[in-house]
């Protein structure tokens, strides 16, 4: 590489290599002859590390009439051993310099392609958070499915209760049959407590029999029944007929009316 600088101006220019140095200086020296006048530089030949190697001071145009090429002689071409040891040294200070810069940028490239392993962190994190997510939301279902099916069971235990009610419907139809009839079975339906005076009634047979409305309590059960009667003259009429009765596992039929029947017109 070779350095040129104008000692009037003090202007540098640079050229990579001699014949581009020789073909400048030989278009300043065309300019000077044309213009009747002369230029000084300072001449450099610089190594890679822009240290120099020579250097010598170069006048044109030449007052011996020589040319560009023959002023230069053997410069940027011959190098001097002192200079090459001397070079030498700096130059190797200079690429230890420029080791250690490699180094620091090397472990800085490291350091920030590391970052994203330090990045990672929240990633887990993210992970460990939707498998907490996950694991609620499962114990959320099974919750859901204990309580639906608890409610089932509920619900199939009021079925279940409901058909053990049954028996006291099926009960009450069974003696009202015997009650309008002013049967002597009416014994096996009625409680001991009560007198049997109590039930007698006009005769009739029983058209239909609806159930209008039941009550249940721990110890009693009341049903209410609408009852359609035709009677001995083959008139009719409608009645409504309520009957408390009770459970008992001695009774005959599982059933006992615990409290005198209340009938009345209907509606």
């Amino acid at each position: 590489m070779f350095r040129i600088t104008r000692l009037s101006t003090g202007q540098q220019r640079d050229f990579q290599n001699r014949e581009e140095l020789e073909f400048f200086l030989e278009g300043e020296e065309n300019r000077c002859l044309q213009l009747n006048t002369t230029a000084t530089f300072q001449l450099f030949h610089l190594d890679k590390n822009e240290e120099p190697l020579e250097s010598m001071e170069l006048t044109i145009p030449s007052s011996g009439e020589q040319d560009v090429k023959e002023l230069l002689g053997d410069f940027g071409l011959k190098k001097d051993k002192k200079s090459i040891y001397s070079r030498g040294t700096k130059q190797e200070k200079t690429q230890r310099k420029k080791k250690k810069k490699h180094e620091l940028s090397t472990a800085n490239e490291n350091m920030s392609k590391s970052k994203p392993s330090v990045k990672a962190t929240p990633k887990s994190s993210n992970h460990f958070w939707v498998m907490i997510a996950l694991l609620l939301s499962i114990f959320s279902l099974a919750i859901s499915l204990t309580n639906h099916y608890s409610r089932y069971q509920k619900e199939e235990n009021k079925t279940q209760q409901t058909t053990i009610n049954q028996g006291a419907d099926v009960f009450c139809r069974y003696f009202i049959s015997n009650y309008f009839a002013n049967s002597s079975a009416r014994e096996d339906f009625i409680s001991n407590s009560l007198d049997l005076k109590q039930f007698d009634t006009d005769k009739a047979t029983t058209v239909s029999v609806l159930l209008e409305k039941e009550v249940m309590t721990k110890k009693v059960t009341t049903l209410t029944y609408v009852i359609n009667c035709r009677y001995d003259d083959n008139s009719t009429a409608n009645k409504r007929l309520t009957l408390t009765v009770k459970q008992n596992k001695e009774a005959k039929y599982g059933y006992l009316v615990s409290k005198a029947p209340k009938l009345t017109a209907y509606p």
